[in-house]
This record gives C-alpha cells, structure tokens and sequence, in this order.
C-alpha cells in the first residue's frame, strides 16, 4: 500500500529513562527513517523538576534517525492536556494527519505501518475519527482490527477532519450524553464509569483531554480502529518491569507481527465492545466499591454495630497480643516489606494518579474522597503562614496518599511540593511509577529536609508502626517544619505502650505486622518537649479495642512550635 508517512508529535516532560526507551521503540520501525518527528517538551513546573527536565531536552537535542527531527520546548509549562491539545492542533495546521504518543508508550516495530495503512485506508471514511494502537490484554479472541464507537489515548492517530470534533467543554459533553441517553453505553453499561472521570474532570479533580476526546468522538457517532493485537505497552503502568500482567492489568505483550488493515465492517464491533465490557468488569476493586455503598448507606450507629459484630473483618483489622518487645511482634508476623502488599498498593495509586477512582488508602480505592477536614484545614493553615507556599514532609507516606486525597484543594496554593519519605522499596516503586513535579520520594528525613525544606510535617498512620516512634519525633523536630500533623493515630490511657499485632482483613491483602497502642500521656510528654498542641481531634476509625478488650481510639493532633 502507497501511502505518505504522517508526522509523529511525541509529548515529554521529564522521565529521561521513559522518553529514552519511547524513542529507542519508535526507532526499530522501518517508518521512522522517512517519518517526521515532532516533540513537544514542556517546561518545569516546579523548581524541583528543572534538573529533570533539563536532562530529558538534553536527550532529545540529540535524537536522530527519523526523516526529521523538531524539538518544541515550551518556555512555561502547559501541562499534560494543555500540551497535548495545543500540540496536536498546532500539527493539525500544517498537516493533514497526525500520529500522538506520549513518552511512556513503546511500541512495537510494526506500529508506524499500522498507523499509517490506516489512516491512508479510511482517510475519505467520515465514519471514521481515529485510530488506536493500544487494545486491553483481553484473553478471548479478537478480530485482526476492529471498531469501537468513540476514541482513545494509549498511541493513536487522526486526521484534520477527526480533530475537529474535539471539543474541551466537558460540562457540555456529559450534559449531551444524559439529555441523548447515552450514558449508559459510554460506560460500558456500566463496567467502566467514564461519566464519572468526565464528572472529575468538570470538578477540577483531574485534567483529562482524553475522556474529553472520547466523549466528542463518541457524541457524534464516529468510529475509532483497534488493532486485535496491542501494538503499544505502557510502560508508566508497568509495575514490575519485566513480568507482563503480574501486577499490571493494563500491561500486554506487543504484537511480533505486523497487523492488516482493512476488511472489517465500519461498525461498532459487538465482539470487540462485549470482550473490553467484561475486562471491565473484571476490575478487582468491585469489592471496595460495595463497601463504599454500605458506608454511604448505612446510618453511623447500624454501621458501627455492624463492624461490632463482623469484627471489622469486612475492612477494619484485628490487634492482637501484648508482646514485652518489637522484635518479638516482628518475629510473630510476616512484616512490613512483603512485595505483594506494594503490588496492591501501586495499583490502586495508579489508578487514582489516572482518574478510574477517586481516592486510594490501603491499596482500598474509592469512588468518592474520604477528607479528614482537619488535616486539610491544617495544611491550608500553615500554607497561609507561609504565604501561600506548602511544603510537606509525609512520613511513611505510602505512595502518596494524603497527597493525591487533598491536591484538589491544594491547587490554588501558589508552591506545593510534597516529598514521601518510605521503605526503600516504596521509595524506587513511587519514583518509577508516581513521582510528578510536586511529589517526590525520599529514603531518609534528612535528604527531604535538605531538598525541600519542610514547613509541615505529617504522620498519617504511621507512628505506631516504626520500632521508636520517639527517635523518629526527634529527628523531625530538627527539620525546618513548624507545624506538625499526626493522622488515624491510636491511643489508650495506659502507662506504657502496647505492643500488638496488626491483622489486615484478607479483603484488602492477606497480612500481619507489629502495632504499637501508644500511651497518650507519655507521648504527649515527649510532643510538647518540642511542640505546644493546637488542636486535637477523633478520626473516623474512632475506637476500637484489642483482642483481650483494651480499649483505644484513633486520634489526630494539630501541633506548631
């Protein structure tokens, strides 16, 4: 098939290895060498990320092997949707065609061909808006290419006249696809909640050009071709690197062949939609949603008589035991660094990182946010004293949870970085997979302090599992921070504190790991050595008691110097 090769507009912003090995992919395509390539590589959002960014434009001054190369790099920073929709429009312009990518797609040696066959086949076709090089690893057999009503974002391609129904306005889509009744079939009927993603969207909650892009395709009935064989792996959702779909749902195998195009009804296929509607509904955090309901539902007193007498089994978990020393809970229970407790816990921040669900704690997702209105209304406090600047130092922070829970309210802020100090394995698997220009992670207090100089500190369930919580309340009193949030902390009135054993409920993973009940009295000796109490309050685990009936109660504190 005779046909001219498209421009390839490539979007980058500061994952050196990511673009590196997006590019190095593109390379082993016969196409590239008569391809233009056209990279948008936008500017530093925050101070923290310029080094980052200035390594990735220093990569990409020197990439060759395509028919041309064109480095755009933005003066200010657009962001990825800005970028994206503005990039592709200004491609538009000049060109009649276009094929996207973002810097963490690899693809395979037969995706330029692809694209390109397609979009010189159905070029003339109006019901055609797109093409897509990505397709979910769905184990029933799938036609060599098909169609699907609406479009997508994991490698595609349009045309002048596709992209022209683009349309940013999302209040006015999701208001289309009610007043017209579709709603139902754009979520799949309702194994994926793409209304959803487009309701956070128009809340400001995500920024997502892509469900807007579907939504237009969708609206006006056009069509978007897949391949039955992915041609596309993304690499930013690739967990462990190297084992395909083992903690990634999303990973596939790229196809070893190239793909045909043509042949195939120009129609939304009922084979393709029903095989990608049950993947959908295949999602493991169904179970997370149902108890997300019976929360919503249920009254405060039938809810906590039901935890009562389930024994919290359903999500809450069990202490037991009243050990003399750490070591031997340590030696009692399988701990904290179990790989498969990281494995869940990536998957559902990459899942929020995304916009597929609102809010992550445990590796639990969540369709709607569960605030902690006084951590929020501290954070906000101390960004006031500080002028508008907002600087956090999480303590064992996982991967961000207290970040991606409160950064919608965090954005006006006028500089907010937020740096995670964790394991070192949750510090290499955030930097891999979640890191952006206002979160970062760290191994040690210090290289926090250092890099970011904290004027808040927070501890969101976290000091009653380090074996000295008072060694770690002292290093933190030597950082710059002068305010200080302790989270879902639980205390009793003893004398001493408890050490436990924590059991998590199977239903959000199978472990168990040392717990200390602190002694309220003596911690809050060793706090005010260093820090006067601005407030307390109780969260929302509320009390709970051990296995031989110690009674405690999961408490928060507002602290400043």
């Amino acid at each position: 098939m005779s046909r001219p090769d498209a421009p390839i507009a490539l979007f980058a912003y500061r994952r050196l290895d990511h673009a590196r090995r997006t590019i190095e992919a593109l390379l082993a395509n016969t196409e590239a060498a008569t391809s233009e390539l056209i990279i948008f590589a936008d500017a530093a959002r925050t101070a923290g990320t310029e080094q980052e960014v200035a390594a990735v434009r220093r990569y990409l001054r020197g990439v060759s092997g395509f028919g041309s190369v064109t480095l755009i790099e933005r003066e200010q920073n657009f962001g990825l949707a800005n970028s994206i929709i503005a990039g592709v429009t200004d491609v538009l312009r000049e060109h009649d065609r276009v094929i996207v990518l973002e810097d963490d797609l690899v693809t395979s040696p037969y995706f330029l061909r692809y694209m390109n066959d397609a979009l010189e086949y159905y070029k003339d076709d109006e019901r055609v808006a797109s093409i897509h090089g990505y397709v979910y690893p769905i184990k029933e057999s799938l036609p060599e290419s098909f169609f699907l009503r609406g479009a997508d974002c994991w490698g595609w391609a349009t045309w002048r006249r596709g992209w022209g129904l683009f349309n940013p306005d999302g209040r006015y889509l999701l208001s289309e696809l009610h007043r017209r009744g579709l709603a139902g079939e754009f979520d799949f009927h309702g194994a994926y909640r793409y209304t959803k993603m487009l309701e956070r969207q128009i809340a400001g909650a995500n920024d997502s050009w892509a469900v807007r892009w579907h939504a237009s395709a969708f609206l006006h009935g056009k069509l978007t071709l897949y391949p039955g064989w992915s041609l596309v792996r993304n690499i930013g959702n690739d967990q462990s690197g190297t084992h395909a779909g083992r903690t990634s749902r999303y990973t596939v195998e790229l196809s070893a062949r190239p793909i045909r195009v043509g042949g195939v009804p120009v129609e939304d296929s009922r084979v393709g939609r029903a095989a990608i509607e049950a993947f959908f509904r295949a999602r493991p955090d169904r179970l997370a949603r149902a108890k997300t309901l019976v929360k919503e539902w249920l009254p405060p007193g039938a809810l906590r008589w039901l935890r009562h007498v389930a024994g919290r089994r359903w999500g809450g978990a069990r202490f037991e035991g009243d050990f003399a020393t750490w070591e031997e809970a340590v030696a009692a229970s399988d701990g904290y660094d179990q790989q498969g407790i990281l494995a869940k816990v990536t998957a559902a921040t990459l899942k929020v990182k995304c916009g597929e669900a609102a809010y992550e704690r445990d590796s639990v997702l969540f369709d709607q946010i569960q605030y902690s209105w006084p951590v929020l209304a501290a954070l906000l406090w101390a960004a006031a004293r500080s002028g508008g600047r907002l600087s956090v130092l999480d303590f064992g922070g996982s991967l961000g949870s207290s970040y991606h829970q409160n950064r919608r309210f965090l954005e006006s802020l006028s500089d907010v970085r937020w740096g995670v100090v964790e394991q070192p394995h949750y510090v290499s698997a955030g930097r891999e997979h979640v890191e952006d220009e206002e979160l970062r992670f760290f191994g040690t207090i210090e290289e926090c302090a250092v890099q970011l100089r904290p004027n808040v500190i927070v501890l969101g369930s976290v000091l009653q599992y380090v074996p000295q919580p008072d060694k770690v309340l002292q290093e933190l009193a030597c950082t710059p921070a002068n305010v200080m949030i302790i989270d879902r902390t639980p205390f009793a009135d003893t004398e001493k504190d408890r050490i436990t054993i924590q059991r998590v409920a199977p239903s959000i993973y199978d472990a168990s790991y040392p717990c200390r009940i602190l002694s309220r009295e003596r911690i809050r000796v060793e706090l005010l050595s260093c820090w006067r109490i601005l407030e307390t309050f109780t969260c929302a685990e509320g009390m709970s008691r051990t296995a031989d009936g110690l009674r405690f109660t999961f408490e928060g504190l507002i602290l400043t110097r």
